[in-house]
């Protein structure tokens, strides 16, 4: 306290960091920011399934819907820039990033997750998401980005455990014609991983993250938009505005909000931090699917949910304590 006298008696403005103390360690207010941003990122993140099911169901062509999420959030990412001044880089290596990056980290598998989600429960999709990291771990040690881990290597056993409990048994699917459907849904985390060892690979030091996600998108909605009018399925949405438009238009906005939450995090409290936010997209996202679709989660997929968090949290505790070391 007599150090803050002693600064405020100065009379020069200053940034003041304020906390109080409830236990042996001091718990600050701010330290409640990062989890409540989490907390907030999982639940939008997790709209994703259930918004682009109630759009697919409503007769939204695939690949149209993802033209139109993509744009509308590029062009809002682009606005971001604009205002803040972000530089928006144009080299060889940033374009290399943003045609890898858009098509097969969003056009490609958001196309492929809204094809899946016109038969799928939203709940089931919710949990294969959370398998992205254990995907990632494969291809990362197949290409010799990483090192082979006992520890990291059952927690990708127990992933692969979870996503068989979710789609084998019988009564895990809410009909067993649906499982070449399941299985096809589990392309979109891997593509999710297969960019995500990309971008670690390749992503240029002096891009902002903004501005490459901006990038990304547009050229996400520029592919999206060729397979569209080449296969007849663009999706004209000014015709008949209704809601399903308006949850792809939301869509596109979550989008954005998930990309700054997204970086906003890791800047504050770091990439580890930041891979808990699985967890509570799968939770939040099996509630999701209740609500708006009045899906009931069997036992099988409350078994997978516990063997995917078991193996994604074996995954990040083994990376943590390499990194550590």
């Amino acid at each position: 306290m007599d150090a803050l006298d002693a600064a405020l008696s100065e009379g020069t403005p200053r940034l003041c960091y304020i906390g109080f103390d409830c236990t042996a360690d001091s718990l600050h207010v701010g330290s409640l920011l990062p989890i409540m941003l989490l907390l907030l990122l999982g639940c939008i993140w997790s709209l994703g399934p259930s918004a682009t099911k109630f759009a697919a169901v409503n007769g939204v062509p695939p690949i149209g819907m993802v033209f139109w999420q993509t744009f509308i959030a590029g062009t809002l990412l682009l606005l971001i820039c604009l205002i803040w001044r972000i530089p928006m880089r144009m080299e060889r290596k940033h374009l290399r990033y943003y045609v890898v990056m858009g098509t097969i980290g969003v056009a490609l598998p958001n196309s492929n997750m809204v094809f899946v989600m016109r038969d799928l429960p939203a709940g089931l999709m919710s949990v294969l998401i959370v398998t992205a990291p254990l995907i990632t771990y494969l291809i990362a040690l197949s290409v010799r980005l990483e090192h082979f881990r006992a520890m990291r290597a059952g927690g990708v056993l127990l992933g692969l455990l979870g996503v068989a409990v979710l789609v084998l048994p019988k009564g895990s699917l809410p009909s067993p014609d649906l499982l070449p459907m399941a299985l096809l849904a589990i392309v979109t985390p891997a593509l999710w991983a297969a960019s995500n060892v990309f971008a670690e690979k390749a992503r240029p030091q002096n891009g902002n993250n903004i501005a490459l996600a901006m990038g990304t998108m547009y050229v996400a909605a520029a592919t999206s938009l060729v397979m569209a009018l080449s296969t007849g399925t663009f999706h004209e949405i000014w015709v008949e505005f209704d809601i399903a438009d308006w949850v792809i238009v939301g869509y596109g906005v979550v989008t954005v909000a998930t990309f700054v939450l997204f970086y906003t995090i890791v800047s504050m409290a770091g990439a580890v931090y930041l891979a808990q936010v699985g967890y509570i997209v799968t939770l939040t996202g099996v509630g999701w699917g209740a609500w708006f679709f009045g899906e009931r989660p069997s036992v099988w997929l409350w078994a997978s949910v516990v063997l995917v968090f078991a193996g994604v949290a074996l995954v990040n505790v083994s990376r943590s304590r390499a990194e550590e070391n």
